[in-house]
């Protein structure tokens, strides 16, 4: 097709029919039209009480006009473009008066900023041209960069007819996939480009564009990420603060640059402006040609962002200034669960049923992550696969709900835990992906309360204060009044015990017996048995709970056990309560639970497992093989060790014998 004044209307009219009318425009005709049809109400409302239905029919076209022009408002050229004193940046001065010169306009553009990355020279009937800068790129930009590209647009303004330039525009945001525009469009663009390069040279033109595309799919997901989320909140003031910490502090330019070539690609044209040179990001990028722009632009820029993401244009109740740094955890936690749903359903959407967060997972190990639709994989993200991304708010869900929060508000990779550990998701994602132990339920069910929550909560106080095991009687105390959940406390025994069930006679020890369940199943299998827990409460439950029982329960201290349980029991069984200690704590324990067996005895140990250097995501502390092993000590030799994988979980059991 030939880019005539015809075929370009013609296309207008297809594409895009409201853009033969300008805002401006629009807003007179509505009011028009509110004022034509009460005028008509009023002339139908015929002579009888004409005084009460010309004030009715005023007030609903007053209050109808008032909210048409409060909807308008936002959409007009001004109010989304709002003007830059360049008085404020006279360094921004010279290079648009200079970039201006080189294009060859006679008197220097009007500059308006622009909420997003966008760089433009729009034409005016009356008056010089406005050049559109998005503060995103004024903000990142260096001189020589922002200088190419003000060139580039003001030649383009200069040398396409305003038919030619509705083309480009609807080739590039409305038909981006019509071969038949992009030939139109093609040699019109090229030119303009070779025009570009021999005012700026091909290397500064090419490092431009790569970097005008690297800051705006940076600053996209950067509002998909941290904005998009709370647009319903209003207009965030700290938009452009917190894109900056992004770059300068958490190195999102060189975190996301490997990622973008892929979307550069969608425009082959385009694509020969980036060169065929590789991203050199630095570190450090410094702060741009406009460092910062506060008070009322900001809060025009962050109500701008704010209706383009609602996709209106009014002022909806409601809608108030705030900091995104200011939000609490718990908005943020709401975030990741719904990112959390969208990708289990995209995998539910790809298998054909129903999914998990285990199912994820499998998609993820098994390379298909790039197959999963969902929104966060539609724009350049600056983690390092598909997979990655598809598992990060299912980390991020199941850690949170164990009590890790954000130590940055713009770093929510980084978690820190209820005792002070680091998680880095992405790292933890990494290995998830390759097939590696990640070390935490994803698949739990994620409604109501966490189980672990009361006992994560009361570990991390507890140790805190120096003492590894007075959570326990905490714990157990809450439990009896309601306020908290014992999370092991199934009422009954532990299924890898009732599958043992070895029958004998003679003396059995319980360790760390809890509320009974155990203890009462070894006592059916023909043992006298001793259960006990260094809670008085539970030991007292569990004498509640089991008022006839021929078990005897004692409180009693695990790492300081009464002398005379030295090597006095036939049974020992061990069942979760080394694990419940923090780690370098475990050497101990187990040196004491060896201790309890007698000549020709047996101790059981059922215990959740994790591989040697794996991650710890305590309490509790998951045995590792080596940790396992050493209960083959004092004599102990070992006997058949299970290691028993189920989906997520991780499980030994195993047996220890003394000879006799």
């Amino acid at each position: 097709m030939r880019l005539t004044r015809w075929n370009v209307l013609r296309l207008r009219l297809a594409l895009e029919p409201s853009s033969l009318l300008s805002q401006r425009a629009k807003l007179v005709v509505g009011v028009v039209a509110i004022m034509g049809a009460g005028a008509g109400l009023v002339l139908v409302s015929g002579a009888y009480r004409i005084v009460e239905a010309v004030l009715i029919v005023a007030g609903a076209f007053a209050l109808g006009a008032f909210a048409f022009v409060v909807d308008r408002v936002p959409r007009l050229y001004g109010w989304r473009y709002p003007a830059l004193p360049l008085g404020d940046h006279p360094r921004l001065a010279e290079l648009v008066a200079d970039a201006a010169r080189l294009a060859g306009h006679k008197t220097p553009p009007r500059v308006r900023l622009a909420a997003r990355g966008i760089v433009q020279a729009d034409r005016s009937r009356h008056g010089p041209t406005d050049l559109v800068l998005g503060l995103p790129l004024l903000m990142t930009l260096s001189e020589p960069d922002l200088h190419a590209l003000m060139v580039r647009e003001l030649l383009a303004v200069k040398l396409w007819q305003q038919h030619e330039d509705w083309a480009v525009y609807l080739f590039l945001y409305r038909a981006s996939e019509s071969d038949e525009l992009r030939e139109a469009c093609r040699p019109l663009r090229r030119s303009t480009w070779a025009a570009v390069r021999s005012v700026v040279g091909e290397e500064r033109l090419a490092a431009a564009s790569r970097a005008e595309l690297l800051v705006g799919g940076a600053f996209d997901w950067h509002l998909a990420r941290y904005v998009a989320p709370f647009a319903h909140r209003g207009g965030a003031l700290d938009i452009y603060e917190s894109f900056q910490w992004k770059i300068q502090q958490d190195g999102l330019m060189a975190r996301i640059a490997p990622h973008v070539d892929a979307f550069a690609d969608k425009d082959p044209d385009a694509r020969e402006l980036l060169g065929e040179q590789p991203w050199a990001i630095p570190d450090h990028v410094p702060p741009g040609v406009v460092a910062r722009v506060e008070g009322r632009l900001a809060r025009r820029l962050g109500k701008v962002i704010s209706h383009r993401l609602l996709g209106r244009g009014g002022f909806a109740l409601g809608l108030r200034p705030y900091r995104l740094d200011e939000l609490p955890a718990a908005e943020w936690s709401g975030v990741k669960m719904g990112e959390r749903e969208a990708v289990i359903e995209a995998a539910g959407t790809l298998l054909g049923r129903p999914a998990t967060a285990l199912d994820v997972i499998e998609l993820v190990v098994a390379g298909r992550a790039g197959e999963l639709k969902w929104w966060h994989l539609e724009a350049p993200c600056p983690h390092p696969t598909p997979g990655v991304c598809a598992l990060l708010p299912l980390f991020d869900v199941a850690l949170r709900r164990k009590g890790y929060v954000h130590e940055h508000p713009f770093a929510q990779r980084e978690l820190v835990g209820p005792l002070g550990d680091r998680v880095n998701l992405v790292e933890l994602a990494a290995k998830a992906e390759r097939g590696e132990p990640y070390g935490i339920l994803l698949g739990a069910w994620m409604t109501g309360k966490d189980p672990d929550e009361d006992a994560i909560r009361l570990a991390g106080e507890s140790l805190a204060s120096g003492d590894p095991v007075g959570w326990f009687e905490r714990l157990y105390a809450e439990s009896a009044t309601g306020d908290a959940i014992v999370p092991w406390d199934s009422r009954s025994p532990h299924f890898l015990l009732t599958e043992w069930g070895v029958p004998g006679t003679g003396r059995a020890l319980v360790v760390g017996a809890g509320l009974g369940d155990d203890a009462e199943y070894v006592a059916e299998l023909g043992y006298q048995t001793v259960a006990f827990d260094v809670s008085e409460t539970a030991v007292r439950l569990a004498k509640e709970r089991f008022p006839d029982s021929a078990v005897r329960y004692e409180a009693a201290d695990l790492l300081n056990p009464p002398a005379e349980w030295r090597q006095a029991f036939d049974l020992v069984v061990e069942i979760m309560t080394v694990q419940a200690l923090p780690e370098e704590l475990h050497a101990l324990a187990i040196a004491r639970i060896a201790e309890f067996v007698r000549p020709g005895g047996t101790l059981l140990v059922i215990a959740s497992g994790r591989d040697e250097g794996g991650p710890v995501f305590a309490p509790p502390w998951p045995l590792t093989p080596s940790e396992i092993a050493a209960f083959a000590t004092d004599g102990l030799k070992p006997g058949t060790i299970e290691d028993l994988r189920d989906g997520e979980r991780h499980r030994w059991r195993a047996t220890f014998h003394r000879p006799a």
